[in-house]
């Protein structure tokens, strides 16, 4: 039998246990206020349909049966990012040859007497430089590959080899093949021409100078021009971020505009923000992570203004180089750094954010059994709430907590007045919002609320919850349900949460 001196000391700790969990709850619950402004204003960026696009690396294709580009599921899941790009690209693109037709036994020492002259011509080529493994693309493949974009409503980017040459200049002669080739089929696709090429003599030991490069352009725009590809966008350089210990990536960028800004449409680069061998969790939560990618915007901006008039994309892009870190970038852990991208880009006249990738790696967006990964599922969210007019707002909220606002996606609601809110929370604490400004003078507000966090708020959690409820997919797309708010001008976000609020009956009038 306890003791009257042990019944105190039990109902004290007892007490001060629950004064603990109390003080935690007022802490994570409770939160701070801030105000979020939004005021009349012109509409200055104004993005495609496909402004979220998506990437396979050709090294997922390099073995034919990795992808099933007939599955059904897979189609499905890819035409829930539609409208979109799909760039096949990566390291592998500039090691691939094409052939119209399939073909037995192919070695170095030995080019089937059913192959084209292109296709034994480029054999040699890679095989005396020695860019091994090389892989070869076929005629049936290339045809899989394009009814899958046409029955997912996806638009081909492919970057062609650039590693075959002749001497100092590239040698067009199997990318006639694949032009024609996909000319003939009536496929419509967009081109490039290698693949981060300031940094070829660290994986090939090869350099082509931004010079060099910019006249393959010049060749390549000729080629497109006189195959019925006049109208099919010329994308590059592809070049790797902008980093201060590294000047020869904008040094590269800088030197092919200037060369080559006649005959290219888009001026591209990659950007990752993180090393997948060294990359920990809470290196995807820091605002000092975040920061990294509006300093290399600015960074590429400014340095390429002369050629402001060249939209602007991020042809391959994800959390961390190298594949993706495993339990990383493919669960909640990387969702911030990923819609923070799509708004930070997007309000920098970014006009298309290739992710990298649909599937394969550490960083894809479904996994190999296709089940959807969290940034699959922010990525259709995104796509189904937020519209292509970006407008601007202020905040006082701290480092920890990004905002950004558009109009509202038009296919959501007819209301030409709404718009949507996004953004993210780093921190454990729950964090509230005024919204104010001459957006919001009428009194009978709608929001339409949703909010995606982690199963008890476990960041590496590769199951995320919208509104509190998990997200499954079995056969088909579930109903994503809102919480409604009425009459109200508070939003609130969770600990450690991502959100998006369509925000009804505002006064804005140029989102229609």
């Amino acid at each position: 039998m306890l003791s009257n001196k042990q019944l105190v000391i039990g109902c004290s700790i007892a007490f001060l246990s629950n004064l603990a969990l109390l003080a935690l709850f007022v802490k994570y619950n409770i939160g701070e206020k801030f105000y979020i402004t939004i005021n009349h204003q012109d509409i200055t960026v104004i993005l495609p349909e496909s402004y979220l696009s998506i990437g396979i690396d050709a090294s997922e294709i390099q073995d034919f049966n990795k992808v099933d580009f007939s599955n059904e599921r897979l189609l499905n899941l890819a035409a829930a990012l539609s409208p979109a790009r799909l760039r096949l690209g990566g390291t592998m693109s500039d090691r691939l040859i094409f052939s119209p037709n399939d073909l037995p036994s192919v070695s170095c020492d030995h080019c089937p007497q059913t192959a084209v002259k292109s296709f034994c011509t480029s054999l040699k080529k890679l095989c005396r430089h020695k860019f091994l493994p090389f892989f070869i693309m076929t005629g049936p493949k290339w045809i899989e590959i394009n009814n899958f974009c046409l029955r997912s409503n996806l638009k081909l980017m492919f970057p062609l080899n650039v590693l075959l040459r002749d001497e100092h200049e590239w040698s067009q002669q199997n990318a006639i093949e694949i032009i024609k080739f996909s000319k003939l089929n009536n496929y419509e696709i967009d081109w490039q021409l290698g693949n981060e090429p300031n940094s070829f003599r660290h994986v090939f030991n090869k350099t082509i100078t931004p010079h060099a490069l910019a006249q393959d352009y010049k060749k390549l725009r000729k080629l497109l021009n006189q195959s019925g590809y006049k109208h099919s966008l010329l994308v590059g350089p592809d070049t790797t971020r902008p980093q201060d210990h590294q000047p020869n990536c904008l040094k590269y960028m800088v030197d092919f505009l200037g060369n080559a800004s006649h005959y290219i449409n888009i001026r591209s680069w990659h950007q990752y923000y993180l090393n997948s061998r060294t990359a920990k969790l809470e290196d995807f939560w820091t605002p000092d992570t975040l920061e990294l990618l509006d300093n290399q915007i600015q960074t590429m901006r400014n340095n390429t203004q002369p050629y402001h008039n060249i939209p602007m994309w991020l042809t391959e892009t994800s959390s961390s180089y190298g594949g993706g870190a495993p339990g990383l970038s493919n669960s909640f852990a990387g969702t911030p750094l990923w819609l923070d991208k799509l708004g930070l880009a997007a309000k920098n006249n970014i006009t298309t954010v290739v992710r990298q990738s649909l599937l394969g790696g550490n960083y894809s967006l479904i996994d190999r059994n296709l089940r959807p990964l969290p940034d699959w599922w922010v990525s259709v969210l995104y796509k189904k709430l937020v519209g292509n007019k970006v407008l601007n707002l202020t905040s006082n909220s701290s480092k920890f907590q990004r905002l950004y606002v558009h109009c509202a996606n038009r296919n959501y609601t007819n209301d030409t007045t709404a718009i949507t809110l996004y953004g993210i929370n780093l921190q454990m604490e729950k964090i509230r919002f005024l919204v104010n400004g001459t957006a919001f003078t009428k009194d009978d507000l709608v929001i339409d609320e949703y909010i995606v966090s982690a199963p008890s708020n476990n960041r590496r959690s590769k199951t995320i919850l919208l509104n509190g409820w998990p997200l499954y997919y079995e056969s088909s797309m579930p109903e994503f349900k809102p919480k409604e708010h009425m009459h109200t001008k508070h939003i609130s976000m969770p600990p450690y949460s991502v959100g998006f609020w369509v925000i009804k009956n505002t006064t804005i009038k140029n989102c229609t």
